[in-house]
């Protein structure tokens, strides 16, 4: 394998989009999928975990906010650790739409009670605070699009978001809470584990939300004790060696939002510059794709029982058979046909 190849290979290898494992080794390894979506996350443990459900899905998975920020889902017994890293019982305390706290939290525990009772989505929440006197104003503060006291509560590990396409909400089982230093130690060892090889910016965009000194007092720490490989004057770290002999499939579905993408700044093992729009719009989406000969060369979107494909570029006819083959592999029945446009 070249160089670019050695770095795509581990990483489709460290990301389970090689070989399947459970459902919580594959969100726990992949230090949790981005959720905005769920039709995308569904997707993705689909393709990854040997043990994929539909009736099962989310059993002992939570929706929280995560690193980024962003929306992730994450094994429950993990929860302290993902809300311990975002630093949310420390300095992360500013939350959207929350202007009058003394106003404001009174409230919590009222949702904690409804949430407990069975009241649990969001619009049944919002009417219930509102038949007990809730003004307009703190409604707007409560549930504010961008989460309000909701989102309060899930970063202080009150409630958490279910799984699904509806907005619910779940009081959590009890759960320890390490330090936030060494949240961050494990899940940035983690990332060189899974991700690997990776550059510190990879890592630092990764996790683009931790501070600055954190990062690098860990960054510090965790370096000299990895594996450094040097391509194009750049240092890449891993856990252990990369695999430089192997083999890397004709054909792989990549979902929307996928850690394969969002896990590096510079994706030049993935695809050519010239396709950026075609894997991510300018409003930030991230497109489901597919890997085709070692490059991600085409888009793919469910629609009911059939799957369009819509190539960046031409595509040769073994490249449509494989894609084929693996639309077979990853859906088996639920898809009937596969076309390309």
């Amino acid at each position: 394998m070249n160089e670019k190849e050695i770095l795509l290979y581990n990483s489709l290898k460290g990301l389970h989009l090689l070989d399947k494992a459970d459902t919580h080794t594959v969100v726990s390894d992949l230090i949790g999928l981005q959720a905005q979506f769920p039709s995308y996350t569904r997707a993705s443990l689909m393709i990854r975990a040997n043990d994929y459900n539909d009736e099962e899905y989310g059993k002992g998975l939570v929706r929280i906010w995560s690193h980024r920020g962003t929306m992730h889902i994450v094994p429950e017994d993990e929860l302290g650790l993902h809300l311990a890293a975002l630093d949310a019982f420390g300095s992360y305390n500013n939350f959207w739409g929350i202007r009058n706290g003394e106003e404001v939290d009174p409230w919590t525990d009222f949702i904690l009670n409804e949430t407990a009772s069975g009241n649990n989505s969001r619009e049944g929440l919002k009417e219930a605070c509102r038949a007990a006197g809730m003004s307009e104003e703190i409604l707007g503060q409560v549930f504010h699009a961008w989460g309000g006291l909701l989102r309060k509560m899930v970063m202080l590990g009150m409630l958490v978001c279910g799984t699904g396409t509806k907005k619910e909400y779940f009081i959590p089982k009890p759960f320890s809470v390490p330090s936030c230093a060494e949240a961050r130690r494990e899940m940035l060892l983690k990332y060189f584990k899974h991700y690997g090889p990776a550059t510190v910016t990879d890592c630092r965009y990764f996790f683009g939300n931790w501070e600055k000194a954190s990062m690098d007092a860990l960054l510090e720490e965790a370096l000299p004790h990895l594996y450094c490989i040097r391509i194009d004057g750049k240092k890449y770290y891993s856990c252990s060696e990369p695999v430089t002999e192997a083999e890397i499939p004709e054909c792989l579905l990549i979902p929307g939002f996928d850690q394969l993408i969002l896990g590096y700044k510079n994706r030049d093992r993935l695809f050519e510059k010239r396709f950026f729009r075609e894997v991510t719009s300018q409003t930030g989406i991230v497109f489901p794709t597919i890997l085709i000969r070692g490059a991600l060369r085409a888009r793919w979107k469910i629609e009911k029982d059939s799957i369009t494909v819509e190539a960046f570029d031409r595509l040769l006819k073994k490249d449509e058979a494989a894609v084929k083959r693996r639309v077979r592999f990853a859906f088996g029945k639920r898809i009937k046909s596969v076309k390309f446009i």
